[in-house]
């Protein structure tokens, strides 16, 4: 199972659904794994015992019969104090993803009404459309409880494979079934004056690679359009700042840490009170498209009604915002 549980996005969550089909077979249960994963976590058998509601004895009953399930030594045993083996640490990191998808099953389960939506939004989405997105669904379906989940790209992908979201607007990956509109932004440079203060403009990539620059992580869809910036550098002449969201390099922005690649419609009304300035550049930057990547199929009339009303709220805020962004029919 670990080759197929090591794969990405959707064919990672599916190899994870067949093995616990693969594991059950076995007759490997859910108590014997959430008494290992805590067991990993606390390192001693007492305070397990006293966290599930068990007796020591039952706890080290599930590790042993886990461990005859699956024909693998999770603890070494010969170290002094308690040390996982290499397939114990493999076993504990998967363990937590099937506890959390048996934790989403069971929410869902129990939901009788069924009224509850989990809507991820990736940093552009909720700082542009957002909140127009949140007063409609208040407005409309004001029976439905919304739970919005603010985040990057990979956060949101890990939350979509542990079934925690019905539906998820992100930058990359492929646009969900169903879901027939996206946002344009365009990307550009942009930092406070007095960072490049008395530079001659256009620039070019080598004047903009002089300026201390302010980056997303490079696990972020907007980090490879300016991957070239940071790393083509004999020598750095200038420091590398990283934001780890949207809202923190917009900051880092206002705040005078440096110039930054951002969707120019994050800082609009910086830009337009002077407070930020665009910098022209040499070369342009690919623009940043952003659409709902995931949809939750078994949910279908009230991830529907989400998306309808993400929709008229995307277009109404492009409409309103035309100058960094664009409505995508796709």
């Amino acid at each position: 199972t670990g080759p197929c549980l090591r794969g990405e996005g959707r064919r990672r969550r599916s190899c994870l659904l067949l093995s616990v089909g693969h594991l059950w077979g076995m007759e490997m249960n859910l108590k014997q794994l959430e008494a290992f994963y805590w067991l990993s976590q606390f390192g001693k058998h007492r305070q397990t015992a006293e966290y599930l509601g068990l007796t020591q004895p039952a706890v080290s009953a599930r590790i042993t019969a886990l461990e005859k399930d699956l024909g693998k030594t999770l603890i070494d045993r010969e170290a002094d104090g308690f040390v996982l083996t290499d397939q114990g640490l493999e076993v504990a990191e998967f363990a937590v993803q099937f506890l959390n998808l048996r934790e989403a099953m069971l929410g869902r389960l129990q939901d009788r009404h069924k009224r509850g939506v989990s809507l991820g939004l990736v940093g552009m989405a909720a700082l542009t459309w957002g909140p127009r997105l949140r007063e409609a669904l208040l407005a409309e379906l004001p029976e439905m409880t919304i739970d919005i989940y603010l985040g990057s790209d990979l956060q949101l992908r890990r939350l979509v494979e542990a079934g925690t979201l019905d539906a998820a607007f992100t930058a990359s990956g492929d646009r969900a079934r169903g879901a027939d509109f996206g946002v344009e932004y365009q990307v550009g440079w942009v930092s406070r004056g007095d960072v490049i203060e008395g530079l001659p403009q256009p620039m070019s990539p080598d004047d903009l690679r002089a300026l201390p620059l302010v980056h997303y992580p490079k696990t972020s869809p907007l980090f490879n359009p300016v991957a070239d910036y940071v790393d083509d550098m004999a020598e750095r002449t200038a420091p590398r700042h990283y934001g780890n969201s949207l809202s923190a390099i917009c900051e880092m922005v206002r705040l005078g840490y440096g110039a930054s690649a951002l969707p120019l419609a994050a800082l609009e009304n910086e830009i337009a009170s002077g407070k930020v300035v665009e910098i022209a550049a040499t070369e342009g930057l690919a623009p940043l498209h952003v659409a709902c990547t995931h949809a939750n199929r078994a949910r279908r009339k009230q991830v529907g009604q989400v998306l309808e009303l993400a929709r008229e709220a995307a277009r109404a805020w492009c409409r309103d915002h035309g100058r960094y962004s664009s409505f995508e029919d796709l």
